[in-house]
C-alpha cells in the first residue's frame, strides 16, 4: 500500500546525542533514566512520544505556558524537523500559525496529526469565501468541522487527504509528505466515504454534508497530472449534485443545529436580470433546435442552465471577487437533473454550455487552488469530442486559453474591451473618486468617506 513504508519508518527509535542543557526537575521518568533533558509536554513529551513508549510524570508539574498565537508560517510544521525555506508559500494563505496538536487520537500517527496541524493552519482557506459576509466560514471550517472529523473517521480521512494533495501543489517539502502518500491517503478518503454511504447512518449526515463538499476539491486531480481523464468534469458534477440530494435528506432544522449551514450557503440569482446579459449566440443555439431533433426535449433544462451561468455574467459586470468565486463553485449544484444526465449523455448542447462554465473557472480568485487547471484541461476535451463543426459556438471557450489575465479574460466573455473594473473595496473608493474629483471638489472626501477609509479628524484627505 502507498505510503505505508514511509509510516512503518516512523517507529523507529531515534538516537539521540547527549549535550550540555538545563536539569529538568519536573520531567518525566523515562527522560530522567536516559538522562536527557524533557520537554515536559502534557499529556506525552516529545521524545517518548517519538519512541512510542508510555510516558509518566513522577510529580505533577505546572503546565508550559501555550505557545504564542502569532507564530509565523515559517515555524517548524512538525516536531523534530527544521523549518523548510518552502514554508513560506504557506504565508500566501494565513497569517498567523496556530499551535500544532498535542495529541494523537487512538488509530492516528504522527503523519496524521501533521497533516490535521496543515489543515487547520492552511487548507481550510480552500473553501473559504469570508469575503462574503453571508458566509464568513473560517471558524465553522477551522472548529466545527474538525469537530465533525473527529467524531466521524471518513471525514477526517477526508480532511487528511485534501492538506496531502495542498501540500504537494504548493511543494511544502519540508512537510514530508510524497506523492505515493497524497494517493494513499486519497483512496482511503473515498473508500471510507463511500463505506459511510452505505450505511446511511443518520447520526453520520452532517458529517457526509461536510464530506461531501471537501471531496469536490480532492476529486480535482482526475482534471491534473498523470490520473487525468477527458471529460471527467462529468463525474465532477455528481459530486456537486450529492451536496444538494444530503441536505434534502438532512432537512434544514438539524442543518442549521449542526453549526455547518453556513458551508452550503449559495447567494441568489436574479434570473430576470441574468438572462439580458447571456451572449446571443447561446440563444440562438437554442432556438436552433428544431421539433424533431433528438435535443430538443432538453430545451427547457438547457435554458435553465443557461439562465444560472447568466449570474455568472452579471456578477462578472461588478467585477472578480469573492461573490462571483462563490457563484462560480456553486454552479454545479444549480443544473437540473435532466441537463446533467443530458452531459453525461455527451450531447452537443450541454457541452457548449459548460465549456463556457469552463471560461469562469479560469479566474484566480481566493484561495481556490484545486480548481487550477480545470479549464484548460476540459476545454480542448469538449472540443475535441465535438469536433471543428461546433468551432463557431466554442470560439469564447477556445479564445479564454490563449489568455492568462484575469481582466482579458472577463473583457471577452462581456465582448467589451474597456471593461476594467477593480477587485478590491480599496481600489473601489480610490477609482471612485479620481471619476468624480474633476467635478466636485468634495467628491474626494464623499466617495473615501462611503467606503470606511475618510477620518474626519484628519482634514482634506482620505487615511
Amino acid at each position: 500500500m502507498p505510503g505505508v513504508s514511509v509510516i512503518t519508518t516512523a517507529a523507529e527509535k531515534p538516537y539521540y546525542a547527549k549535550r550540555p542543557h538545563r536539569k529538568s526537575r519536573t520531567g518525566c521518568r523515562n527522560c530522567k533514566a536516559r538522562k536527557v533533558k524533557c520537554d515536559e509536554g502534557r499529556p506525552a513529551c516529545r521524545t517518548c512520544t517519538v519512541r512510542k513508549e508510555k510516558c509518566v510524570y513522577t510529580v505533577a508539574a505546572t503546565p508550559k505556558p501555550a505557545s504564542s498565537p502569532t507564530t509565523t508560517a515559517s515555524s517548524s510544521p512538525s516536531p523534530g524537523n527544521e523549518p523548510g525555506p518552502d514554508l513560506a508559500l504557506v504565508a500566501t494563505h494565513v497569517a498567523t500559525v496556530p499551535q500544532q496538536p498535542l495529541f494523537k487520537p487512538s488509530g492516528r500517527d504522527e503523519i496524521d496529526m501533521r497533516l490535521l496541524w496543515f489543515y487547520t493552519t492552511a487548507t481550510y482557506t480552500s473553501f473559504s469565501t469570508s469575503g462574503v459576509k453571508e458566509r464568513d466560514v473560517d471558524v465553522v471550517l477551522k472548529v466545527n468541522v474538525v469537530q465533525h472529523a473527529f467524531a466521524n473517521p471518513f471525514l477526517m480521512d477526508c480532511i487528511l487527504a485534501l492538506s496531502a494533495m495542498h501540500i504537494n501543489w504548493l511543494g511544502v517539502r519540508s512537510m514530508g509528505i510524497s506523492r505515493s502518500q497524497e494517493i494513499y491517503y486519497r483512496a482511503k478518503a473515498f473508500e471510507t466515504y463511500r463505506k459511510a454511504v452505505a450505511a446511511a447512518d443518520p447520526a453520520t449526515y452532517q458529517a457526509l454534508l461536510v464530506c461531501s463538499l471537501l471531496l469536490c476539491g480532492l476529486s480535482t486531480h482526475l482534471f491534473r497530472g498523470d490520473e487525468a481523464k477527458p471529460l471527467a468534469i462529468l463525474d465532477w458534477m455528481i459530486l456537486w449534485k450529492g451536496i444538494g440530494q444530503i441536505i434534502e435528506v438532512i432537512k434544514l432544522p438539524a442543518l442549521f443545529r449542526s453549526g455547518i449551514a453556513a458551508l452550503v450557503f449559495r447567494p441568489d440569482a436574479d434570473l430576470n436580470a441574468s438572462a439580458q446579459c447571456l451572449p446571443a449566440y447561446l440563444l440562438f443555439m437554442l432556438a436552433s433546435i428544431r421539433e424533431g431533433d433528438p435535443e430538443y426535449p432538453l430545451v427547457q433544462a438547457y435554458y435553465c442552465a443557461l439562465l444560472y451561468l447568466g449570474s455568472l455574467y452579471l456578477e462578472l459586470k461588478n467585477g472578480i471577487s469573492q461573490l462571483l468565486l462563490l457563484r462560480i463553485v456553486t454552479f454545479p449544484t444549480r443544473l437540473p437533473n435532466t441537463f446533467i444526465d443530458a452531459a453525461r449523455a455527451k450531447r452537443p448542447g450541454a457541452l457548449v454550455i459548460l465549456a463556457h462554465y469552463l471560461v469562469f473557472v479560469k479566474f484566480r480568485v481566493g484561495s481556490c487552488w484545486w480548481l487550477d487547471n480545470i479549464s484548460a484541461h476540459e476545454i480542448p476535451s469538449i472540443y475535441n469530442f465535438l469536433g471543428p463543426e461546433w468551432e463557431r459556438l466554442l470560439h469564447v471557450p477556445m479564445a479564454a486559453l490563449q489568455l492568462d489575465n484575469d481582466r482579458d479574460v472577463a473583457r471577452l466573455l462581456l465582448d467589451d474591451s474597456s471593461w476594467d473594473k477593480p477587485t478590491s473595496t480599496v481600489e473601489l473608493a480610490i477609482r471612485a473618486a479620481m471619476e468624480d474629483i474633476a467635478n466636485d471638489p468634495e467628491a474626494l472626501k464623499k466617495k473615501t468617506m462611503e467606503y470606511g477609509l475618510f477620518d474626519p479628524h484628519i482634514a482634506g484627505s482620505p487615511v
